[in-house]
């Protein structure tokens, strides 16, 4: 088993910041979330771990095994990963317009940072800006607040959606104070730089529990990556990992 660094090595590993979540009181009963798929069933062949696709294990850091799986190489225009690789979300006929993309960027960034239009990922090399990761066509989802860029996929196919964590370019609350949510189609949230409920969505099986707040785009399944320090405005990609991307 290798141990690599936290930067492009063939394959981006990063790493799992340790953090105390503490439990709060209990709040009021979470309010009704559309379902996904729009209210209708799943498809029939639905499974809630998608195929996996070549699998690595690497060491990060702290000497601790993470397994990241690589879908194959397609069109970046389809795959929605610019190097054409996905690494969450792996079957692109169930999730067309969904992807995982992993990568690294340097320093803190929001994000929501504008494209460079410079190709980059874990086949390509660091990226200029964290939405360099999506192919042209796709975007940083809820890179424009849109919660439904994340509801279009289940609570538990989010956090089954591969090995590693992606974050989106949303915070996990609609405001800082409190733990406002938002339940309806039309939810639109920011993507606050620190403090209270800054910190992003993320799915991904290495994600983090949750943070104080965890009903704001599933209920009681909303989770954030390791750690409370970095909000979705300035982000590590070593805290990130990756970064989800959506189609349109």
């Amino acid at each position: 088993m290798k141990q690599i660094p936290w930067a492009v090595a063939g394959t981006i590993a990063f790493a799992l910041v340790g953090c105390t979540i503490v439990a709060g009181p209990p709040g009021p009963p979470p309010p009704s979330y559309p379902p996904p798929y729009g209210g209708a069933a799943p498809p029939p062949s639905y499974s809630p771990a998608p195929p996996r696709g070549t699998a690595e294990t690497v060491l990060d850091e702290h000497g601790r095994s993470v397994v990241l799986e690589h879908g194959p190489a397609g069109d970046p225009a389809v795959v929605g990963c610019a190097d054409g690789h996905r690494e969450a979300f792996l079957d692109v006929a169930r999730y067309p317009a969904i992807a995982g993309c992993l990568g690294s960027w340097n320093g803190r960034q929001s994000l929501r940072a504008r494209p460079t239009e410079q190709a980059c990922g874990d086949e390509l090399g660091p990226c200029a800006a964290p939405a360099d990761l999506c192919a042209v066509g796709w975007h940083v989802c809820g890179s424009e607040g849109a919660v439904g860029d994340l509801r279009q996929v289940s609570a538990e196919e989010c956090e089954q959606a591969g090995g590693g964590r992606f974050a989106a370019g949303i915070s996990h609350c609609k405001e800082q104070h409190g733990c406002a949510v938002d339940p309806s189609p039309q939810a639109n949230y920011g993507c606050f730089e620190r403090g209270w409920c800054s910190e992003p969505v993320c799915c991904g099986r290495d994600c983090g529990q949750f943070g104080l707040c965890r009903d704001g785009v599933w209920p009681q399944h909303t989770h954030i990556p390791f750690g409370q320090d970095q909000g979705c405005g300035s982000t590590e990609s070593r805290r990130a990992g990756g970064v989800l991307c959506c189609r349109g």
